[in-house]
């Protein structure tokens, strides 16, 4: 009697049983880390968009990656910093909106933290272990839209004004550079957040650079608002696509790479007053129309107040 089919039948089985086994198997990678065995979700460790590690551990280059002679991935880093890492990856995902921000991870040697930064920043982590937020601070909250990470971003609908801030870490926000969109109106700058920022505060309103504790530029008028009085810059104008990058808390100005601004006095350019810069600043937004933070640099020393991000162009 031919058994044949039967046979081809609990091949096909079993064959199948060994895929599912080995797909089970590919979500968990099994890592040596500078001599220690650790495991991890392939999607914890790949959840930081267009960083190192989400590419080289995508799956698409597991045969070229290096290998202990156990087959374990090999990360040449210390445990002491990677696993910190790791382990606020895995808070990160099962936060959720009522619970409180996860914390960094924090050292209490200061060369273990500045070798952990300069690890975070190796693999393009920084967005992701050091996150920051756009937070509407006046305005109407049901007249905007923002996206957070990757793609930091907002659409209002109305006149509103934004705070950039950073979530669960006191590393503060020395620069940023903003792509515009469509605007009607925008202004982008700095505030004393203790004295300018009252959370949404309904109805019409002042925005960056009109009142106290705040400067900024103003891409309408084309020129500088500092504390209410408006200086206009010469040949300064802006359009969809216009890149504003701003240094060192406010430091300096450029459109489309080019100084328009600074508070440095061997700079030939408009000349800036320093006053607001010995305060605690964060980058504020006023605005009717879309724009989008194409990147974010903070301070590598932490602040009792409260690395580059790249946000995606898309």
């Amino acid at each position: 009697m031919d058994n044949t089919p039967k046979k081809r039948q609990r091949s096909d089985s079993q064959e199948r049983e060994n895929h599912l086994d080995y797909s089970a198997c590919e979500k968990v990678l099994h890592l040596n880390v500078g001599g220690t065995l650790t495991a991890v979700l392939r999607r914890t460790l790949t959840s930081v968009e267009g960083s190192l590690l989400a590419s080289r551990f995508s799956g698409r280059w597991d045969e070229s990656i290096e290998k202990d002679r156990d087959g374990n991935f090999f990360i040449d880093q210390p445990i002491e910093l990677f696993l910190p890492m790791i382990n606020y990856l895995r808070a990160k995902a099962c936060e959720t909106a009522l619970a409180p921000p996860v914390t960094s991870p924090e050292f209490e040697s200061e060369e273990k933290r500045r070798d952990f930064v300069r690890m975070v920043e190796y693999y393009g982590m920084t967005s992701g272990i050091f996150p920051t937020v756009m937070e509407m601070c006046r305005g109407e909250p049901e007249s905007a839209e923002i996206c957070g990470h990757p793609n930091l971003s907002v659409v209002a609908r109305e006149w509103a004004t934004f705070t950039l801030e950073t979530r669960g870490h006191k590393r503060p926000i020395t620069s940023f550079s903003v792509v515009l969109g469509k605007v009607e109106r925008a202004q982008i700058g700095w505030v004393r957040p203790g004295h300018f920022v009252k959370k949404l505060r309904p109805g019409e309103h002042k925005g960056v650079g009109e009142e106290r504790f705040s400067f900024g530029l103003d891409c309408f008028r084309g020129g500088l608002l500092y504390e209410g009085a408006f200086t206009e810059l010469d040949g300064l104008s802006t359009e969809t696509g216009t890149v504003i990058r701003c240094e060192n808390r406010g430091e300096r100005w450029l459109v489309n790479g080019q100084l328009v601004a600074s508070s440095i006095a061997l700079e030939e350019t408009f000349q800036l007053p320093p006053d607001l810069q010995q305060y605690f600043l964060i980058p504020a937004f006023s605005g009717k129309g879309d724009w989008k933070v194409c990147e974010v640099e903070l301070d590598p020393v932490i602040s009792d107040h409260k690395a580059t991000i790249s946000h995606a162009h898309r």
